[in-house]
């Protein structure tokens, strides 16, 4: 076979090859790895839903402990420093002026008036030193009426503001609210006792200005009519 005869069968042979109908392709296609994947996201949503209510109860209980509630303004409008706050204060009032306490200036007046059984006229009869020793005794006594009964009263009072509290709990939205209702109870406690400690303290005062009422009454005696001891010598 000569050269251009083998050459015309290998063009035809290219050619069958190349009319020959290739051969296709098909992907595999996992089924049941797509419903696992499927699955997985499913369990990932639901996860991320759980996440978010934990997130959301976490953040509501946050919200319950945390925060203001306006509690500290409960009974902001009571007058709970009614006592004198020094002893320059209570001088002033024993001696007639307000010191800041315009009712209880004027209940002392009252009271040392109503207590009074000499007319100004026979106080003014008297000497000088008597006259300052009855009006020290009448202000000691009238302060310890008008103290007894400013303590009554402010007491009283206080008791209806902590029932008032103590029922504002069962209304309380959130366990912050009942804990600030509970140290605003406790604050008034405190105010409390601490007012009992002055009203001690005044009374106190008190029995020292009834002592040294005494003591002066004492030394006026002697010096008017002299000692116990020279009063029976002869004088020369």
């Amino acid at each position: 076979m000569n050269s251009r005869k083998k050459k015309s069968v290998v063009w035809f042979l290219l050619s069958v090859c190349a009319a020959l109908p290739a051969r296709a392709q098909w992907a595999v296609i996992d089924v049941q790895a797509i419903a696992r994947l499927a699955q997985q996201i499913q369990t990932m949503e639901q996860q991320l839903q759980t996440a978010r209510s934990q997130l959301s109860q976490a953040q509501q209980s946050f919200n319950s402990l945390t925060g203001t509630r306006g509690m500290q303004y409960l009974l902001s409008g009571i007058d709970r420093n009614y006592l004198p706050t020094s002893g320059q204060q209570l001088v002033t009032l024993l001696q007639g002026g307000s010191a800041g306490y315009p009712q209880l200036s004027a209940s002392l007046n009252s009271t040392i008036a109503a207590n009074a059984i000499l007319t100004p006229t026979q106080l003014a009869a008297l000497s000088v030193d008597s006259q300052q020793l009855i009006m020290a005794a009448r202000q000691a006594a009238a302060w310890r009426q008008v103290m007894g009964a400013a303590a009554l009263t402010d007491s009283s009072g206080r008791f209806s503001e902590l029932q008032s509290l103590i029922t504002a709990i069962g209304s309380a939205e959130d366990p912050k609210a009942i804990l600030d209702l509970q140290a605003r109870i406790g604050a008034e406690l405190g105010m409390l006792h601490n007012e009992q400690t002055k009203l001690q303290v005044l009374e106190q005062s008190a029995r020292a200005q009834e002592a040294a009422n005494a003591q002066m009454l004492r030394e006026q005696t002697i010096a008017a009519h002299g000692s116990f001891a020279s009063r029976f010598q002869p004088v020369p």
